[in-house]
């Protein structure tokens, strides 16, 4: 292929440089003609048009060589890439129209792939995460059916229970889904932040009070921002409900709230060990885990972190790891 391509890039050069060649030498004959040119001069210019042809066929093929070999680089990765190997880069390095082509072509397939990892970790998520709540509606479902079931009322609350856990685990699919296309609209208007930390407490109360653990919030003035309450709501809910799951027995789960260059800053800190240091900032990733085994009985299939970084960038703000013992997150929020 290189060959061949080498062959019909070199022709066109070629038949480039002749064409101009052929040009030149219609000059001189017309020239000639009017006797601008007596005719010893036409004859050795003529002689001279000769190495020309020989020289600029040369050239020709001499330049095409290094442009054929990297359209070929290019030509193969795309053909690699169309047969499903997202791992092909052309490896073209140059400083022209085709090395720009290769860079936006790897720029492009390093999205491919980046997409290709994330749906793949989608699907392996969910089905991990819908594999238990099944497992037990089904043993359940036929232990009622059989007759076999202690208590058979005990049984349906616990029916429920993964039902709700499945709900959750749709209604976060789809929110992130919407978030991550960019089609969630917004509905902004001026929040207390204050307001909405305080429900978003009571609303948790009941869960971190089965966990043993206690619920505080640190503010000083009320603070307001403006957003969509329904979704900044969320981030609340989630960053809270994510510390809880991951604070120990008998500890405290802080939510302050201050104010900092002219910012809102929201910091949710538990007492537990805090995030794994191998994570970093891909716990904010969706699907990402510090507990690769936790299903959605004990968590949200790994989107509460991603669900709130979204709607917190969708807003103009910032969420992050901050600085301290035990787990901390930390939102900052234009006010």
């Amino acid at each position: 292929m290189t060959r061949r391509r080498l062959n019909r890039l070199g022709r066109r050069f070629m038949w480039a440089s002749m064409g101009v060649l052929a040009v030149a030498v219609i000059m001189i004959v017309i020239a000639a003609q009017q006797m601008f040119i007596n005719d010893q001069d036409l004859g050795f210019l003529l002689w001279i048009l000769i190495p020309a042809t020989i020289a600029a066929a040369v050239v020709a093929y001499v330049l095409s060589a290094p442009i054929a070999r990297d359209a070929n680089l290019l030509s193969d990765a795309a053909a690699r890439v169309g047969g499903g190997d997202l791992t092909a880069r052309s490896g073209v390095v140059r400083a022209d129209e085709l090395g720009d082509a290769a860079v936006e072509f790897d720029r492009m397939v390093d999205r491919l792939e980046a997409v290709e990892k994330e749906r793949a970790l989608m699907l392996s998520s969910i089905s991990h995460d819908l594999r238990t709540p099944l497992a037990a509606l089904r043993a359940s479902v036929e232990a009622i059916r059989d007759g076999v079931a202690e208590d058979p009322d005990a049984s349906l609350k616990g029916m429920e229970h993964q039902v709700q856990a499945l709900a959750v685990l749709v209604d976060d699919l789809q929110l992130h889904t919407r978030l991550a296309s960019g089609t969630l609209a917004m509905r902004p208007s001026r929040v207390d932040l204050t307001e909405l930390a305080d429900e978003a407490v009571e609303t948790l109360r009941p869960l971190a009070t089965a966990s043993d653990v206690q619920l505080a919030i640190s503010a000083g003035d009320r603070i307001g921002a403006t957003g969509d309450p329904a979704q900044l709501a969320r981030v609340f809910r989630n960053l809270i409900d994510n510390a809880i799951r991951h604070a120990p027995p008998g500890s405290t789960v802080t939510v302050g709230l201050s104010v900092r260059g002219g910012a809102a800053i929201v910091r949710v800190v538990d007492e537990g060990e805090g995030f794994p240091p191998e994570l970093g900032e891909r716990v904010f990733d969706a699907f990402t885990r510090g507990d690769p085994a936790r299903d959605i009985r004990t968590g949200t299939a790994g989107l509460g972190l991603a669900i709130a970084k979204a709607i917190i960038t969708a807003h103009g703000g910032e969420i992050a790891i901050g600085a301290g013992d035990g787990g901390v997150v930390e939102v900052s929020l234009p006010m």
